[in-house]
């Protein structure tokens, strides 16, 4: 890779213009604390997480006062270019980095600059990290990366790597090679080396001790004593290698311990001290292994969050590399996977911060005055996410905006992960040859996928920054080879399957025993992974031996050899979390290149997304015939706002037909084995709640004299938590304790009583073992699904007389299961209750019925609304859905989420987890970007995160925000205006302009009587066209069918207006132009 930075540009003389006092402005800070003063502003534990908080908070410059020193944060390019300027600032250790001294001394990390042995050193060491000298240690390297892989292929593709364990190991054992000689064999060991795990500890303590007050330093006595300790460690090892290559020499080594014990600094004549050898190996190891380490593991995070990008990076590696063993010379040509660790290292690098100081007191930005005594710290996320650079897209992960003449184009000091002029990275080379080669080799032999495919990026910190709770999988691909791209090797022979497994072939469709079905799904909500489940079940029964993987893993694993049956919904028109890697490697196929795969397709999806109604399913079902593919049977495509149930079960039994299994029954009636033995729970009473946070609040805010009661809670999340505004909290919930009696009473069972089940592979059935009623019927199983007709005529064979005639006419006809069934809400325990007769046994009833799935709710607040210091809080707001059911008979409907969130008190715990949102539906990147916001009912809570967002940010740095509008729908002004006196307090300070609409009572003193948004916006049009025409993004939360149908047909004829000639056709092509990125929604039923 080429360097960016020329020393003539950093070292050039910027003049600093006199600036008179009048035009000086004082720096933004946060409120002060008396003795601690911004100390608690800065979360010990990760505290340049709160340098991006802040920053986000208060925008390009703010000051910091920790009490020993005052920390300057800067943000933006323009500043940081003024700030890199080595004639006005220099670097100075500080806060972590100066804590580190007590371990690296004057090395090259640490050093003053004023210290002689830094000047020695570089001199010294710059050669042997020259381009030659680098390409000389590819042998080395390449060794390492492939113990690495075979290690994971060894491990098997249902292992769960933490990348950043295995690249800690790589990279630490690259430098012990190619840098002292020596072998750390980290891929040898279970644990990692007691070098690197004292390595890591001291590295958080320093950490820590640079965010404490120093009498907190001198009481910490024992955490001091470690930290010795802990360096002592080091330092003996380093100073047993360098005695061993004295008492050995290798004159021949090219390696970096040679040169810091043999060859004389150019300048003085003289050689590095022993002590300073010492310090110069620890900080290798501590730089290197850190940062490298940590950039790998973001790199697989953003590969595999980016699809499309994952499949090109491994398409230049099939291209430049295909089977062979890598080469020096295919390095150059993997420009596209430059340009991915690159933009890795801009999107989210492992280094935070970069520390400097000016030289005398200076004002930058022409306003900000700044001592010599300040430390100047540039924000590198800032920087590198500052749009009036990087562009609107700053957030988003494309490599492109590097390549072909862009990355040249870069102003000077705009891409800073290596840091600065004479002080930067001088082992840059060696780093990004070494991730060149792991990327490369890894793409060469796997599909990599995440263990976790709704996982989103969580970070933790030493000095540096990696992913945290991050896991993925590694399957070799298709047709390679276990020795392919490994030098060396033995050619490879044999039909094996990926990960060295000898390919079984059963009968190709003959349905004996044996016989392969391969079934891929994808699932957020559970639901298709239930249907997978059940699938694989029918399909043991019929003589298959079905093999379950999620769509994501069932990537470039398909063969002519195995039926493939692929069950996948569509949220708003994208894949599951598990199978967008699959869905654009296929839309990136060749043709021909599935030539004569068998496949069936089963799609999900909700009508109230008409325009994006089973649109992966859909394109599954085209594109696969595209590449070669022959289908079983017809794709079938269900609404699940209707029945789900019935369509499933005629597909599955036809596929399974259609390739030839034997004839395993159609009923719904399950050969399940369900063992019922009376509870022991009394006498154990261990109770161990799985929790995830506390309830803080749970509070009526408007109560049922105009709908359901709407409530307000507040949740205390765990530590390792984070949200932006627009995000979900996911309930985990437990279906109402009177549904459950219901079912209780139905079968005869105690609450209490053991069940023990067997004869299903639906995992949420089994269960980890044994459990008792009320733990499968309150928490594992929707007690509301729907009856399907099948579900009926299995019913109606347990009945007897006149309910047996009753269920077999209902099972029979069209119309009456419609109207009787569907439209009522009917579920499967309504019908055994409303036919008493029914005998259907209790393991037959389990397996007609669905996985209890988790409900997802906006989030309505900021996490800058939690105090400093403080575990982070987010609220969501809700109905509590409470009415006569549906299906009569005296019954009551209870909403399972909202009935159990509503049931829980302050102090109690609840399952829950965070999960983000649409990229889109995030407040823009510049608070400057204006907004216009469309909600009704709970549809405010995102729009009540955003406001309260930029409240915080307003109350910080006035000025700093662009326009926004809120139109909110409610019924009445004094029963359900939720939270308007926040909102009102938040419009005084510019976070937005409030524009309520009330369909029932609005206030008598109203300008104007405005019943629903669309109405106002339309009598408004000329406001909000202004308003888009500048850049507004609108955001849309509220239902699907009215709130969403009438913004969309409001925002349509607007736009037709504002020129003549513009068709209902062209409104609609104009609309669809901008979803996802100006006109963002997220509605509901």
């Amino acid at each position: 890779m080429s360097c960016p930075y020329t020393p003539e540009e950093s070292a050039a003389k910027q003049p600093v213009t006199s600036v008179k006092d009048d035009d000086i402005v004082p720096i933004p800070q946060p409120p002060t604390h008396w003795f601690t003063r911004n100390l608690p502003e800065v979360d010990p534990a990760f505290p340049v997480s709160s340098m991006w908080r802040l920053s986000g908070q208060f925008g390009d410059i703010y000051k910091l006062d920790l009490v020993s020193r005052t920390n300057v944060v800067v943000s933006s390019h323009e500043l940081t270019d003024e700030i890199m300027d080595e004639s006005r600032f220099e670097k100075e250790p500080s806060g972590g980095t100066r804590e580190l001294r007590a371990l690296l001394g004057d090395g090259l990390f640490t050093a003053y600059k004023h210290e002689e042995n830094w000047h020695k050193a570089h001199r010294v060491l710059m050669p042997v990290f020259g381009p030659l000298a680098i390409k000389k240690m590819f042998p080395e390297m390449q060794d390492l990366v492939s113990q690495l892989v075979l290690k994971l292929d060894r491990q098997g593709p249902e292992n769960e790597i933490i990348p950043t364990d295995d690249f800690t190991r790589l990279a630490f054992d690259v430098i012990g090679l190619c840098g002292f000689g020596y072998r750390f064999n980290s891929f040898y060991r279970n644990e990692i080396h007691s070098f690197a795990q004292q390595m890591s500890a001291a590295l958080t303590e320093a950490g820590k001790r640079a965010s404490r007050l120093s009498v907190e330093n001198y009481l910490r006595v024992k955490s001091a004593e470690e930290l010795q300790n802990n360096i002592q460690s080091m330092w003996k090892l380093c100073d047993e290698l360098v005695a061993e290559r004295k008492r050995n020499p290798q004159p021949d080594a090219t390696d970096l311990l040679n040169t810091m014990l043999n060859v004389k600094d150019p300048q003085t004549g003289e050689k590095l001290s022993d002590e300073n050898i010492r310090f110069n190996m620890v900080t290798f190891l501590v730089a290197g292994h850190e940062t490298t380490s940590g950039t790998l593991s973001f790199l697989m995070y953003q590969l595999l969050k980016n699809p499309e990008t994952y499949h090109k990076a491994q398409e230049e590696v099939d291209r430049v590399v295909g089977d062979s063993v890598l080469r020096p010379e295919h390095l150059p040509q993997l420009k596209y996977i430059e340009a991915c660790i690159r933009e890795t290292m801009r999107v989210q690098g492992p280094i935070g911060l970069l520390n400097t100081k000016p030289k005398e007191d200076t004002v930058i930005g022409g306003k900000y005055r700044i001592s010599k005594d300040d430390v100047v710290i540039c924000n590198i996320r800032g920087l590198h996410h500052d749009r009036r650079v990087w562009g609107d897209d700053a957030d988003d992960f494309r490599p492109e905006r590097l390549m072909d003449g862009r990355w040249e184009k870069l102003p000077p000091n705009s891409w800073k992960p290596f840091g600065n002029g004479s002080r930067a990275c001088i082992g840059r080379a060696f780093a990004e040859q070494e991730m060149l080669m792991a990327t490369a080799m890894l793409l060469q032999r796997f599909q990599l996928s995440m263990a976790d495919p709704s996982y989103d990026l969580r970070m933790k910190s030493t000095l540096t920054v990696k992913p945290d709770g991050f896991k993925i999988k590694a399957i070799r691909r298709s047709g390679k080879s276990p020795y392919v791209g490994i030098p060396g090797s033995p050619q490879w022979t044999g039909d094996q399957s990926p990960n060295g497994r000898r390919r079984s072939h059963g009968s190709n469709g003959s349905g004996q025993a044996g016989a392969p079905l391969l079934i891929l799904y994808g699932s957020n909500a559970g639901t298709c992974k239930y249907l997978a489940e059940d699938l694989e079940t029918a399909a043991i029964d019929r003589g298959f031996d079905p093999t379950v993987k999620t769509m994501d893993e069932g990537t470039e694993q398909l063969s002519k050899d195995i039926p493939v049956a692929i069950i996948t919904p569509s949220y708003e028109g994208k894949p599951a979390d598990n199978a967008r890697n699959f869905i654009s490697w296929l839309e990136a196929g060749k043709p021909d290149s599935l030539n004569d795969v068998q496949f069936a397709v089963f799609g999900a999806g909700n009508s109230e997304w008409v325009s994006t109604f089973h649109r992966i399913p859909k394109l599954v079902d085209e594109v696969m015939p595209k590449l070669g593919a022959k289908k079983i049977v017809p794709s079938s495509f269900v609404d699940v706002k209707e029945d789900l149930t019935g369509p499933w079960e005629d597909w599955r039994d036809e596929m399974l037909s259609s390739i030839g299994g034997t004839s395993g029954g159609t009923t719904t009636t399950s050969d399940i084995e369900v063992t019922i033995d009376k509870s022991d729970t009394a006498d154990l009473l261990a109770d161990e709640t799985v929790s995830t946070a506390i309830v803080t609040k749970n509070e009526i805010i408007a109560d049922t004299e105009v709908g359901f009661a709407k409530r307000h809670l507040e949740v205390e999340l765990s530590d390792d938590a984070t949200y932006e505004p627009g995000d979900y909290l996911v309930v985990l919930p437990q279906n109402p304790i009177e549904v459950v009696r219901r079912a209780t009473m139905r079968f005869g069972l105690n609450a209490l009583d053991t069940v023990t089940i067997k004869g299903t592979s639906k995992k949420f059935l089994i269960g980890r073992g044994p459990s008792t009623v009320v733990d499968i019927l309150g928490g594992r199983v929707e007690l509301g699904t729907l009856a399907s007709k099948r579900q009926i005529e299995a019913i109606a064979k347990t009945a007897e007389g006149s309910d047996q005639q009753k269920l077999q006419e209902l099972a029979s006809s069209e119309d009456a299961y419609k109207n009787e069934v569907i439209e009522k809400r009917i579920s499967v325990l309504d019908i055994l209750e409303d036919y008493p007769s029914a005998k259907l046994s209790f393991g037959a009833y389990l397996d007609m019925l669905r996985p209890l799935a988790p409900r997802q709710y906006s989030i309505s607040s900021s996490p800058l609304a939690t105090q400093p210091g403080k575990a982070v809080r987010a609220t969501i707001t809700y109905d509590v859905q409470s009415a006569p059911a549906l299906s009569g008979n005296g019954r009551h409907f209870e909403g399972v989420a909202t009935t159990y969130l509503a049931s829980h008190t302050v102090g109690s715990r609840i399952q829950c987890y965070i999960r983000r949102s649409n990229a889109s539906f995030h407040l823009p990147s510049d608070p400057k970007t204006p907004m216009i916001m469309v909600a009704a009912g709970t549809g405010l809570a995102p729009m009540r995160g955003f406001i309260q967002q930029r409240a915080k940010i307003a109350e910080s740095n006035p000025g700093s925000l662009g326009p926004a509008i809120l139109y909110f729908g409610c019924r009445d002004y004094e029963k359900d205006f939720l939270y308007a006196d926040e909102l009102r307090e938040w419009e005084k300070l510019g976070a937005a302009q409030i524009r309520p609409a009330f369909s029932r009572r609005g206030p008598r003193d109203a300008k104007a009587d405005y019943k629903y948004t669309h109405e106002r916006m339309w009598e408004e049009r000329d406001e909000i066209r202004d308003i888009f025409r500048s850049g507004a993004k609108i955001f849309v939360c509220g239902s699907a069918a009215k709130l969403a149908k009438s913004t969309n047909e409001i925002c349509k004829r607007i736009w037709q207006e504002s020129a003549a000639g513009r068709s209902e056709q062209d409104a609609q092509e104009w609309l669809d132009s901008i979803r996802e990125v100006r006109y963002v929604s997220d509605v509901f039923d």
